[in-house]
């Protein structure tokens, strides 16, 4: 999703995070693609929350990206969080130098635009992680499955694939919050639409901290692209 971070989408993501585990179940299914206590490079980081769930298992993991409020987050909690192997860069991704053996670009960008370029960064891959086949997402912003799988195909790339889905639903401390927070995510819906979404789907939990969630899979596709055999592409 393509929107402006501040502080109100940053900690609705972090609830959404903490809640549902989403992270650290998706780096988990990340983390035998990844060479262990190598150097990993995370393109387009966000708050990179995968990061941090990677972090005890990668010797050292640069995060790069050009939103600064989001940056900012990511470098205050890792602090908070104790993590000492991560390093923040502020930039457009594509234009940073540097080599690790691991590129990665979760739910980032177009997955043609950028991957000659990340790649050639990679010692041994480029871990691409799109949204799932059919889902629209970020008017363009962000790859789906079909648009990357066709594309590789036809210019004769390597690759593996592997399709799956996680709860990553958003919590919510009020109906009022649950309104404004689905507004946010949805800013093409109107009111009515808004009012019927938030009936429909919202669900008391009985917990006192969140007491209202919005359940929500999220399907996504996991491209692992290897520079041996790549090679003559970039």
């Amino acid at each position: 999703m393509h929107f402006e971070w501040n502080e109100k989408p940053i900690g609705w993501m972090l609830d959404a995070a903490e809640y549902t585990g989403f992270y650290r179940n998706l780096a988990a299914l990340l983390l035998p693609e990844i060479k262990q206590r190598g150097t990993l490079c995370d393109m387009g980081c966000g708050m990179a929350l995968a990061d941090m769930a990677l972090s005890g298992d990668i010797g050292s993991i640069t995060c790069v990206d050009e939103n600064r409020s989001a940056l900012t987050f990511a470098r205050d909690e890792a602090a908070r969080r104790g993590i000492r192997n991560m390093k923040f860069v502020l930039a457009d991704a594509l234009g940073v130098e540097g080599q690790w053996d691991t590129v990665m670009a979760l739910f980032h960008g177009r997955v043609d635009h950028y991957c000659a370029t990340y790649l050639s960064k990679a010692n041994d891959r480029l871990i691409c992680v799109t949204h799932g086949a059919g889902v629209r997402h970020g008017g363009g912003h962000c790859s789906s499955a079909e648009g990357p799988a066709a594309w590789l195909d036809n210019n004769g790339w390597t690759y593996t694939r592997m399709d799956d889905a996680l709860e990553f639903g958003q919590p919510h401390r009020s109906l009022e919050e649950a309104m404004e927070s689905t507004a946010f995510f949805h800013r093409d819906w109107d009111r009515p639409t808004l009012e019927s979404y938030v009936r429909e789907n919202v669900r008391e939990t009985g917990r006192k901290d969140f007491p209202w969630y919005t359940p929500k899979t999220r399907t996504h596709s996991i491209f692992v692209i290897p520079r041996a055999g790549n090679e003559h592409l970039l």
